[in-house]
């Protein structure tokens, strides 16, 4: 099943992320909905895979976000979500490792974001509409971009990235 286009039916939830009902994905942030989206950060070793979104994305083109992030479709679990993506726009499946949930604004928005990792190898690019280019990141070198240049990264990476911090020590060898 392909990603939710902006037609395509999503949950709208509540402020504790249980489903009420049923809107359009390019609707959700215009009618200020609850929603819900995946996001899932891959590493190889302890460097972390983002993407660059590509030019034509209509929101934070260029920018560097998350190694895969998604909306859920309707009644779609943040890990089915999470395993499609990964398979659509990196060619990736693996074992998922559950960090957590966090919810952030988005415009007039809650959006509540489930976060995955996952250990594995090289990713190709699936989607080239979608993704501009595949970096892997060292920790120390991805810590000083986002303090040199925030604006190069998408306001929900830089969200997650924090939440994540917070809550997993990836060890250093």
């Amino acid at each position: 099943m392909p990603a939710p286009t902006k037609t395509s039916p999503i949950d709208c939830v509540d402020d504790h992320d249980h489903p009420v009902g049923t809107i359009p994905r390019g609707e959700a942030l215009q009618a200020g909905a609850n929603f819900r989206t995946v996001h899932v950060f891959v590493f190889h070793g302890e460097c972390l895979l983002l993407q660059q979104l590509s030019p034509k994305r209509d929101r934070h083109p260029e920018r560097w976000g998350s190694s895969v992030a998604a909306y859920l479709h309707a009644g779609e679990s943040y890990e089915q979500a999470a395993q499609r993506r990964l398979d659509e726009e990196l060619g990736l499946q693996g074992e998922l490792h559950l960090v957590g949930k966090t919810r952030m604004h988005d415009e007039r928005s809650v959006k509540f974001v489930e976060l995955y990792t996952l250990f594995n190898g090289p990713a190709a690019i699936r989607e080239p509409d979608h993704i501009e280019e595949l970096r892997y990141w060292a920790r120390d070198e991805l810590e000083a971009a986002i303090d040199e240049s925030p604006d190069s990264f998408t306001p929900t990476f830089l969200h997650v990235f924090g939440y994540f911090q917070r809550h997993v020590t990836i060890s250093r060898r």
